[in-house]
């Protein structure tokens, strides 16, 4: 039969989600909704699938988005493409429509991250580099999932108490302390509670320098995924206030942990273990088969916490590139992998010294209101 590869629109993304779920590499941000959600960032999703008769035999999602100014743009495959890394047919029948869409958009290059272990995809003979692509040996990117995680095999365990006894015994003392200082850790019921997690947690982003996207983006993962009982939001609660929390998606039998944080005030009372540990139950009870932290710590004190579950290191092929338009690809890899390194620390520490100008203007014209 003939491969013809189809795009998929917004009435057919109950399709889509079904036949996600059929790969067995399948993973939450291949769901339908990822692609909206990153809308929120100025991508702009196309859902490609690739289909033999009624077989689908291939999909990939593609995330496009211009560079200002310049009428040109760069994509991205997050967890793509999803097919049999063997049938090299399918594969080029969807990059195929890819190069097509690229030329159209006016595409520097592409980026794929595969959700595959290394040792699933052959050095001798990497499909991906047969059609073009540049295999990157870089373990982490400012702006793509990173390659190196940390997965919780839930198979292992039967029941809520075997799974409680395979975390680690300081995890499971952390999860108690929690309970004993009278923390309570429930789902979040609606978008009131979503904008209260999101306050605490863009707090915590500018104290701990790393990004935070806008509210527009957790409401996006809210309506996505949340309200679609594939995600839950589990926020901590103390002395009857919300002190952070924790947000988890499920999509294809799969659990990804997304943003965590808790109030700096709050963290002797180890809520962060409470939220993993709900998280994992929670994963479990939907016959998940893993639940993933986003990747391996960045720091020690990550590092130590992530351990503490006992997960394992899963390696995943990584990231490659397909150059459309090869000097400008150039420049942009330079830009990424060698200029914003440098200059991280220094947009991190300018970030905090404006948040805290913001904040600080909010307080004084709040007191003027007031009278003080």
């Amino acid at each position: 039969m003939t491969l013809h590869v189809l795009k998929i629109d917004e009435g057919e993304r109950d399709l889509w989600d079904q036949a996600v779920i059929t790969f067995a590499h399948a993973h939450p941000l291949n769901a339908y909704g990822w692609g909206r959600v990153r809308e929120i960032d100025g991508w702009k999703p196309s859902y490609f699938v690739a289909k033999e008769g009624d077989t689908v035999k291939g999909m990939i999602m593609v995330l496009t988005k211009k560079i200002p100014w310049t009428g040109l743009s760069i994509m991205y495959a997050p967890k793509g493409p999803l097919c049999d890394p063997s049938d090299q047919n399918t594969l080029n029948a969807l990059l195929t429509k890819v190069r097509q869409e690229g030329r159209k958009k006016r595409t520097i290059f592409i980026r794929i991250d595969p959700n595959l272990a290394e040792e699933n995809v052959s050095t001798g003979n990497d499909p991906f580099i047969n059609e073009g692509f540049i295999h990157l040996e870089h373990r982490w990117s400012f702006w793509n999932s990173p390659r190196d995680v940390y997965r919780i095999d839930l198979t292992k365990a039967r029941n809520e108490d075997e799974l409680f006894k395979t975390i680690d015994h300081s995890a499971r003392k952390s999860v108690r302390k929690a309970q004993k200082e009278g923390v309570t850790i429930r789902p979040a019921e609606n978008p009131g509670d979503l904008k209260k997690f999101y306050e605490i947690f863009s707090n915590v982003s500018v104290e701990k320098g790393f990004m935070c996207r806008k509210l527009k983006y957790q409401e996006a993962l809210w309506s996505e995924y949340i309200e679609k009982g594939n995600g839950q939001l589990f926020l901590g609660i103390y002395q009857g206030e919300v002190i952070g929390g924790a947000i988890c998606l499920v999509f294809g039998g799969k659990c990804l942990g997304m943003h965590m944080g808790t109030a700096s005030e709050f963290m002797k009372l180890q809520t962060h273990s409470g939220y993993v540990w709900e998280s994992l139950k929670w994963a479990q009870q939907l016959g998940c088969s893993w639940y993933s932290f986003r990747g391996v710590g960045t720091t020690p004190a990550q590092e130590s916490f992530k351990r503490k579950f006992r997960p394992q290191i899963v390696a995943l092929v990584g990231y490659y590139d397909l150059p459309f338009r090869p000097l400008l690809y150039r420049v942009f890899y330079c830009a990424e992998f060698k200029v914003l390194p440098m200059i991280w620390r220094t947009l991190m520490r300018v970030r905090r010294g404006y948040t805290r100008f913001l904040e600080a203007g909010k307080t004084k014209k709040l007191a003027s209101v007031r009278g003080e």
